[in-house]
């Protein structure tokens, strides 16, 4: 069966259930740990993909990247994956659960990327900004990037400000190159 209808049919149950049982933002929150952990450990994917390996110690090693106690709703169906051995499209499924939820909740993630570390005040008007536009809410991931030299990089959903040093200089440099290559 097609992998992402796998993970669009278990991801759409795992909403409604985590809806029903009143525990979304946990769910939610949940799903993003184990996402990063993940992306951090790469064992991790060997693991799940083991077919040797006991469902109970997958189990155990799901719910220590998910964060470790879990709400009963995750728990519940982490089980049915392993009972159904659909654990290798675990990360796939909580990635389009993710997907899902935001757009449920209007919630747009975003990266803000600096040269170094931002006051609070400056990241929250950003964020306030975005807010208003959008009118969801923003998760920002901040990342510093000392190559931009200065300003900063604002990317949300697929949007991107570029109000860095670095990129104004490479807007100059092409536009140099530009004229040179016009006046030969």
């Amino acid at each position: 069966m097609y992998n992402g209808l796998i993970a669009a049919r278990y991801a759409t149950a795992l909403l409604g259930f985590s809806d029903k049982s009143s525990a979304p933002e946990r769910v939610y929150t949940e799903a993003k740990t184990f996402t990063q952990s993940y992306f951090q450990f790469s064992d991790l994917r060997t693991v799940l993909d083991n077919p040797v390996m006991s469902k109970t110690e997958k189990r155990k090693i799901i719910y220590l990247a998910a964060g470790g106690k879990l709400s009963n709703s995750f728990e519940r169906f982490i089980d049915l994956l392993l009972e159904n051995k659909r654990e290798i499209h675990l990360q796939s499924i909580l990635l389009k659960y993710i997907d899902l939820y935001r757009k449920e909740k209007n919630i747009h993630s975003g990266k803000l990327i600096t040269a170094s570390v931002v006051e609070s005040v400056t990241e929250k008007r950003l964020i306030s900004m975005i807010e208003k536009q959008t009118g969801g809410t923003v998760e920002i991931e901040k990342i510093i990037d000392p190559s931009i030299l200065g300003g900063f990089l604002f990317e949300v959903d697929f949007v991107r400000m570029d109000a860095s040093i670095s990129g104004q200089l490479q807007r100059i440099k092409n536009e140099y190159i530009e004229r040179n290559q016009r006046s030969l």
